[in-house]
């Protein structure tokens, strides 16, 4: 096992920037996942860290060791391909066996690594057949095990499971946490599926134009956003967000006026900022409040989406460009009139850079 470290980690192609001095430090036997829009460099990064990609600057240090000029057969680590890419002439077995065979070890070792492989992701009874007789998740399952027979120091996975029907996602998600509690390997995770990302990461790191917006345990994200892109990126629905001016800041918290011209209490300490400023005001779906007078507007329900045990209402709110996302206590008729409240305790508040004014105190 080993430790990754990126320091000042650029890429560019030609003149497009794809990572802009990346610093990072991946922890021996850590599960760290990046995510990221479409076109963030994450899968890059991962390349990069792999060996595929050359840097245009700066340094990958795996186990220690400056990496640069290593070739990725010689870097000790295994990388698993969105596509699974089996030999569809091969059984798994001998899928499972080529790269060591190719390393010359004796059958017994081969033998000895391909079973306890196999032992490890529940698909000894597979080793006879061949990949078109398995389905998309025992093909992954397999794809998974060739990475494992090699005792890789670094596990890199790219969105393994984009092939994957939801259902199957779910069960694989459950087999990579167990994957990574049996070996206790360092694992890096890209994916653009932060189900996933906040589900398996002990870590995530969030990426935004080819720079790092932020690292943080999945809590520490999702309750303690540095900017408004990971306000907006991270929680599914999203946090509402909402352009806002700040009208008067005291011990007691901001107080700021909305485009509807409601005026909003808050318990945040804005004192770093000046009346009149231009803010942004956050509250996610599940913090609101029906009815109560604090912070009170009153709204029409346009549009529910229900989720079995959860409903989620989508409201009209003058001067805003988006429906509000609310979490509503049950499924209500399209076109109902209501009142929500935003708990002062439970909302977030960017100034005009994006940046995290303070922390709530929830």
């Amino acid at each position: 096992m080993a430790d990754v470290r990126l320091e000042r980690a650029s890429k560019s192609f030609a003149a497009v920037e794809v990572l802009r001095d990346i610093d990072l430090q991946i922890d021996d036997g850590e599960f760290v996942v990046f995510v990221g829009p479409s076109g963030c460099g994450k899968s890059t990064l991962l390349r990069v860290i792999a060996g595929l990609e050359n840097l245009s600057d700066g340094e990958v240090l795996i186990g220690g060791r400056v990496v640069n000029d290593v070739a990725p057969a010689d870097r000790g680590i295994a990388m698993v391909f969105q596509s699974y890419a089996l030999y569809p002439h091969m059984s798994v077995r001998e899928n499972l066996a080529f790269a060591l065979k190719l390393q010359r070890l004796a059958q017994t070792e081969i033998d000895a690594l391909v079973g306890s492989a196999a032992a490890t992701l529940d698909i000894t009874h597979l080793l006879d057949r061949k990949p078109k007789q398995l389905s998309g998740g025992q093909r992954q399952r397999v794809a998974i095990g060739r990475a494992i027979v090699r005792k890789p120091k670094v596990f890199l996975f790219d969105e393994p499971l984009s092939n994957l029907d939801a259902a199957l996602r779910v069960r694989m998600r459950y087999e990579f946490a167990n994957l990574h509690k049996s070996l206790g390997t360092t694992m890096i995770y890209v994916t653009h599926d932060q189900v996933e990302a906040m589900t398996l990461a002990d870590r995530i790191v969030v990426l935004s134009g080819g720079r790092i917006e932020q690292i943080g345990t999945p809590h520490e994200l999702y309750e303690h956003p540095d900017t408004v892109f990971v306000a907006g990126f991270i929680g599914s629905p999203k946090m509402n967000l909402l352009p806002a001016t700040l009208m008067s800041s005291a011990a007691s918290g901001a107080v700021v006026q909305i485009a509807s011209g409601a005026t909003i209490r808050t318990s945040i300490d804005a004192a770093c900022l000046a009346p009149g400023t231009a803010v942004t005001l956050g509250i996610r779906p599940e913090h609101f409040t029906i009815g109560g007078s604090v912070n009170r507007l009153e709204t029409v329900v346009r549009f529910v989406e229900s989720l079995g045990s959860a409903h989620y209402g989508y409201l009209d709110l003058p001067g805003f460009d988006e429906q509000l996302t609310c979490a509503l206590p049950e499924r209500m008729p399209v076109g109902t009139t209501i009142a929500v409240n935003l708990p002062p305790d439970h909302l977030y508040l960017f100034d005009a850079a994006g940046s995290a004014v303070s922390r709530p105190r929830n």
